[in-house]
């Protein structure tokens, strides 16, 4: 069988996918700093639920302020500004202004690669912190790429469609641990079957999202090619069926945003470089 080959129309469409999913912050939305580094925003609900929060006689909160519309986070060892957030974080569960708590910390990574803090990943998007993803386009030589579709019970993009593996980066997590991690609960691939990934790139995304938070993540793209008798089991129950698409199936879905965003821009990525 030929391999697939795109179009001009499809190529420009796949590229103007991947350079719009960094997007401008929405314009409501109020900004939290490290010192003197925007590194986050909130919205106006958590914005006035924090500053309530810090601001009651009882609470003895020494390092994250609310003023002048900004929340300010001060230097700290990291540690001890976990703590402080991970009671800002608890207090928003417990007032249901967050969702699908993890009970799973990411760490926040400055430009420098130093870790500042780190706290329950569910607090991240509400803060619009940078957090940090793997994804995997599994693949075979023969032009086709395995699709998941994400159960319906999940708390984001519910039912949508995604690349065979994808998933955070905790706390503690080498971006090598997580794909092999992450390959064995969604899709059953075995360590010795993860030595094969290839590195490939990074994309980041920023885009605001509908409960009005804001998604900020790098998200670091690999490749690996899968025998054809290969059938994908998921761990998790974090994927409904797995779908093995021809390379044109697989563009028709991304072109008609069936899958996330951040997996249509994974998969937009691979298409152009595959086709």
């Amino acid at each position: 069988m030929a391999q697939f080959k795109m179009n001009i129309s499809a190529r420009s469409a796949l590229t103007e996918i991947i350079e719009t999913a960094y997007r401008n912050i929405p314009t409501d939305l109020l900004p939290v700093f490290f010192m003197d580094q925007m590194i986050g925003h909130v919205s106006p609900e958590i914005f006035s639920a924090l500053q309530d929060f810090i601001h009651q006689e009882d609470q003895d909160l020494q390092l994250i302020h609310c003023a002048n519309q900004k929340i300010l986070m001060t230097q700290a060892p990291p540690y001890q500004l976990s703590i402080e957030l991970r009671i800002l974080a608890e207090h928003l569960r417990d007032i249901q202004l967050i969702q699908g708590w993890r009970d799973e910390d990411f760490s926040f990574i400055d430009e420098h690669q130093l870790e500042r803090f780190r706290v329950e990943r569910t607090f991240f998007r509400s803060m619009g912190f940078h957090s940090r993803a793997v994804h995997v386009n599994g693949y075979q030589a023969s032009g086709q790429v395995w699709i998941a579709r994400r159960s319906h019970t999940k708390q984001i993009d519910p039912g949508l469609l995604d690349n065979i593996t994808a998933g955070g980066l905790s706390a503690n997590e080498t971006l090598f641990n997580c794909v092999v991690r992450e390959l064995w609960e969604e899709a059953g691939i075995n360590a010795d079957q993860s030595l094969h990934i290839q590195p490939i790139s990074s994309v980041t995304i920023r885009r605001g999202i509908e409960d009005g938070s804001l998604h900020h993540e790098t998200l670091y793209t690999y490749d690996l090619e899968l025998p054809v008798n290969f059938q994908p089991q998921n761990q998790d129950n974090e994927v409904s069926e797995f779908y093995l698409f021809e390379y044109e199936e697989a563009l028709h879905h991304v072109l008609t945003e069936q899958f996330t965003i951040d997996a249509g821009v994974v998969t937009a990525d691979f298409l152009l470089r595959h086709c």
